[in-house]
């Protein structure tokens, strides 16, 4: 089964002109042409099913929304580019080649409905992405496409729960990522008060005399389709994939083949076609154990491999197509260990506002964890078989139920390995470790480190609490920074919203910026060859002496000073992370054999590196955010820029 070059060009498209060269901008002038009913009608003959993992069709939604207009307040188009599914990277791809055809899909999507804003909503830390969509919009401002609408960029926080749709909704209106209940065509944008309920404001309807607006929330490949669509026709789209499955899905694959990579394909290709296109196959002498489709369906088997990669075909296996992410395990991979970083990771990011979802979730991990490493029992046994059935109850988003796919999998199609390790027949078994992927670089996938050191309650490193997110978030604007390391949230409402960096007047800038240098570094030095490792260690310890010295010198006196009992205690605890961090820097340069620094021990180190700064952040920034004076926020900028002169001098 050959490639397929849809949506996702062979060349990275470089500028509108060049998008304009390459029948880009003929959908637009179609749509135009057609005017939104007719656009619908295309839309939804072509089959087009949504790519974010639902796989609703496309048609049906529009109707739905342009049906449930309000008269009071305008319908909004939302982008969904914050991409996290473990295993995944199509959408990322897809915005690195061409953010054009993305944003020409959206633009059509507003004049069916009649918009008047296109919000693209992306993680603060796809930075490249950023930057490729900041560009596209200027172009297309230039050149007329919006009709007088806004486009504009609103970066979110690394939380997994970013990317659910009416999560992404609650971040662009600066709260935090927490579901609601109402689905985006009866409640989109228009209500920036911070610190109620989603559940308690009004609702869309047909009426259209309602203030609840509705919004189209689609996902970048999704819209990347549409010009398509209404340029070459709905049969044209329906030339290849399948009756039901029509069209073309842009797939990832990461884990045991011989390389990692996206590639885009005909809906109807087998998995076991997938694996060899974009995956180059497994290496000499293994097989197949198991496949992940992201952690939203069941574990497949082996001998399903030749399940067709369509909503059809999936379905009868008793699995989903999801977001066309696939991690591959080899025939040495444990199903426990498998699942067990499944439960970890989606219990981690679940954000309490179901207690089964959360409480349940962590309490599968747990007992999944003692079954791995083949210190559990029967009882262990029972739980994993109780809890699945119980953690999906009152489910407000999809987590819940993701975690009884994939562990109701275990159950039912490997039962063997849970029943060895609950007997000791089967020794115990490494983690798998389960987390976003940061980037595709040289035919390998980089999975975010910062997942490792993340608590259920959302905070990085060793010290986390028994408060599930929900609890102390609920009511505090979200705050990121663009170009922030994945795990670290900092800065204000008001950059959630632009497509700058951090606020010029941060009270924190100066410490922050010295920050964000250490975890620069250290984004860098996994990437390195072994080798030239030593030079890029000696300067990422002079950039963490330099953090570590200013928060020591200026910072924490100030939050002793004015945070009484507790400033005592965080500035301690700060203190301690910034002593442990400059440790491990040192035992990074020690582990080195001669010239080389080995990759686990860098993988290793670099995690635990980044868990320390994280928290030390997040526990400094609450108490100092409000309370700097001029001359305190004089005495840091001075302090570092002098920690940076000392540590120039010394190299």
């Amino acid at each position: 089964m050959p490639l397929v070059e849809r949506v996702l060009d062979a060349v990275p498209c470089e500028s509108l002109e060049d998008h304009v060269a390459r029948g880009g901008g003929r959908g637009l002038d179609a749509a135009r042409r057609l005017g939104p009913e007719a656009v619908i009608d295309e839309v939804h003959s072509s089959g087009l099913r949504g790519r974010g993992g639902a796989g609703f069709p496309t048609g049906a939604k529009w109707r739905t929304v342009a049906f449930s207009a309000s008269s009071i307040t305008p319908t909004a188009v939302v982008v969904n580019a914050a991409e996290g599914e473990p295993g995944t990277f199509k959408d990322r791809e897809i915005l690195r080649r061409n953010p054009y055809r993305v944003l020409e899909g959206a633009i059509i999507a507003a004049s069916v409905v009649g918009a008047s804003e296109i919000v693209v909503g992306v993680k603060s830390s796809f930075t490249r992405e950023i930057d490729a969509v900041r560009r596209a919009i200027d172009e297309i401002e230039v050149a007329g496409w919006c009709d007088g609408r806004t486009i504009r960029i609103v970066v979110g926080p690394s939380a997994y729960l970013f990317g659910e749709e009416t999560a992404l909704l609650e971040v662009i209106e600066g709260r935090q990522p927490f579901p609601r209940v109402a689905p985006p065509y009866r409640r989109g944008l228009g209500d920036e008060e911070v610190g109620h309920s989603a559940s308690a404001v009004p609702l869309a309807t047909e009426s259209g005399q309602s203030a609840g607006a509705p919004a189209i929330v689609d996902n970048v490949e999704t819209l990347a389709n549409v010009p398509l669509v209404l340029a070459e026709g709905a049969d044209w789209f329906r030339s290849v994939g399948t009756e039901q499955s029509p069209g073309t899905q842009v797939c990832t694959i990461t884990g045991d083949t011989v390389r990692d990579g996206v590639a885009e394909v005909a809906m109807g290709t087998t998995l076991a076609e997938l694996i060899e296109i974009a995956g180059g196959g497994m290496p000499g002498g293994r097989t197949v154990g198991a496949v992940l489709s992201g952690v939203s369906n069941p574990l497949i088997t082996a001998d399903e491999l030749g399940t067709e990669l369509s909503y059809e075909g999936m379905r009868a296996v008793g699995g989903g197509l999801g977001t066309g992410g696939f991690l591959v395990f080899d025939d040495r991979s444990d199903p426990v260990a498998i699942a067990h970083g499944v439960a970890r990771f989606l219990s981690v990011e679940s954000c309490g506002q179901c207690t089964p979802c959360k409480q349940d979730g962590l309490e599968l991990a747990s007992h999944l964890e003692r079954l791995r490493d083949s210190n559990g029992g029967d009882r262990d046994l029972r739980a994993v078989e109780r809890l699945t059935e119980s953690v999906s109850i009152g489910a407000r988003c999809y987590i819940g139920i993701q975690q009884e796919q994939v562990i109701g999998s275990l159950l039912a199609r490997f039962p063997s390995a849970l029943a060895g390790h609950a007997d000791g027949t089967i020794r115990a078994a490494a983690p798998v470790v389960i987390a976003p992927i940061v980037d595709i670089r040289n035919g390998r996938a980089v999975l975010d480190p910062a997942q490792a050191t993340k608590n259920p309650d959302w905070s990085h490193g060793p010290d986390g609490s028994d408060r599930v997110p929900v609890e102390y978030l609920a009511g505090t604007p979200v705050e990121v920074t663009i170009g922030e390391g994945p795990a670290v949230v900092g800065g204000s409402a008001d950059a959630v919203t632009t497509a700058g960096s951090r606020r010029a007047d941060d009270p924190l800038g100066p410490v922050l910026d010295a920050h964000r240098d250490v975890l620069a570094d250290l984004d860098e030095l996994p990437r390195l060859d072994p080798a030239a490792r030593p030079v890029a260690v000696d300067g990422l310890r002079e950039r963490l002496r330099v953090h570590a010295d200013v928060t020591q010198r200026i910072v924490e006196p100030v939050v002793r000073r004015r945070g009484g009992d507790d400033g005592e205690n965080a500035a301690d605890a700060a203190s301690e992370h910034e002593e442990a961090a400059v440790d491990l820097i040192d035992r990074l340069a020690a582990v080195s054999d001669g010239d080389v620094i080995p990759d686990d021990e860098v993988e290793r180190l670099v995690s635990e590196i980044r868990g320390h700064l994280t928290s030390t952040e997040r526990i400094l920034t609450p108490l100092v955010e409000a309370e700097l004076d001029e001359a305190d926020r004089s005495r840091l900028a001075a302090a570092v820029e002098e920690a940076r002169q000392l540590a120039e001098a010394g190299r």
